[in-house]
């Protein structure tokens, strides 16, 4: 992890960040998570749970409810806009 080097303890970084970009760094990192999913959702070859541990999350449930939280459509949902 980086914080060790930013020379920071995790909570001072946290604060750090929140107040040089507005929002917490747990959304911050959780929206990166969720946009790096979607481009890996467009390969069908890729299963959603592949896909979910690729984006960085721990468990499949983790995954599709932070992707629900955030896109407003489960995974699968996402990934059948793009089917032809």
């Amino acid at each position: 992890m980086i914080l060790p080097l930013a020379g920071f303890s995790k909570y001072h970084f946290t604060r750090l960040f929140k107040n040089f970009t507005g929002t917490s760094f747990y959304k911050y990192l959780n929206k990166k998570r969720i946009e790096h999913a979607e481009k890996l959702l467009v390969d069908p070859e890729l299963s959603i749970t592949e896909v979910a541990l690729q984006s960085g999350f721990s468990s499949l449930s983790a995954f599709i409810r932070m992707f629900k939280l955030i896109k407003d459509c489960t995974p699968t949902e996402f990934r059948n806009l793009y089917e032809y």
